[in-house]
């Protein structure tokens, strides 16, 4: 009788004990990710931006590379130092991908401290013999096409921290809404990545963490007449998907070879 009463207590102190392990809250994602943030290493992103009708998503725009953490300078893009993204656009038919076609195409930004470098934008037409590369006077990590890719980058401490406020969790996921005048004053990223300062406008996202209290996925959506007309997309919205893997990798960023660069 006095073993079956000793293990008795034994089941319940071990149930008493799991009780607070598993409602524990998860660690600060912030606190984790300034943990990652060391220079020469950093993180790869895979991005899928697509345009979203009553006729259902369809994917035009794609992009992959890597983002390396550094020192940060004035007119960069904070943490993340430097960045080699690649995007490809998928052409399709309709008024909107008419429209598309003539801003977008395959497109190479390579960003290091406050300067991007271009490669194949639409918008600068063809380069000078023997040039590859346009450098613009300022970063633009996100090239031209970053305008319909992915400009809210939970790889920066600053961003992360936004979304980590405005969203509310349900288990390792944030899901919210944000203002872009928000984002556009904590993060030096965002500045960086989008043309215009705004005046309003919001986005909804759903940001998901890995094991690791690192960001593992981030959805945003936002509406396409952001980009349009009204009249010719309606209630349409463009939403952006990115995956974050690799983290801690180490990332080498260089400017392109002096001598196959024109200055914007």
């Amino acid at each position: 009788m006095q073993r079956l009463i000793a293990g008795l207590a034994g089941a319940v102190v071990l149930t008493v004990a799991a009780v607070p392990a598993a409602a524990a809250a998860p660690a600060d994602p912030v606190k984790a990710l300034k943990s990652r943030v060391v220079a020469g290493q950093g993180v790869k992103v895979t991005d899928v931006t697509s345009y979203v009708d009553m006729e259902g998503k369809t994917v035009f725009l794609r992009r992959t590379g890597v983002l390396q953490y550094g020192k940060a300078v004035k007119g960069g893009t904070g943490a993340v130092a430097a960045a080699d993204l690649r995007n490809t656009y998928i052409p399709h038919e309709g008024p909107v991908f008419d429209a598309m076609g003539n801003l977008l195409g395959d497109e190479r930004t390579i960003t290091v401290g406050r300067y991007s470098y271009i490669k194949g934008a639409k918008l600068f037409g063809a380069t000078q013999k023997g040039k590859s590369w346009i450098r613009l006077r300022r970063a633009l990590p996100g090239g031209f096409n970053g305008r319909y890719s992915q400009s809210v980058n939970a790889a920066e401490p600053a961003t992360l921290q936004v979304l980590v406020k405005h969203g509310e969790r349900s288990g390792p996921t944030y899901k919210g809404t944000v203002g872009e005048a928000a984002l556009w004053k904590a993060s030096p990223w965002y500045r960086a990545a989008t043309l215009v300062k705004p005046t309003d406008g919001t986005l909804q996202y759903e940001l998901t963490l890995g094991a690791n209290g690192l960001p593992q996925r981030l959805v945003t959506s936002h509406p396409a007449k952001k980009h349009w007309a009204e009249s010719l997309v309606n209630d349409d919205i463009i939403t952006v998907e990115t995956r974050y893997t690799g983290w801690g990798g180490k990332v080498r960023v260089t400017a392109p070879p002096k001598n196959q660069v024109q200055t914007g």
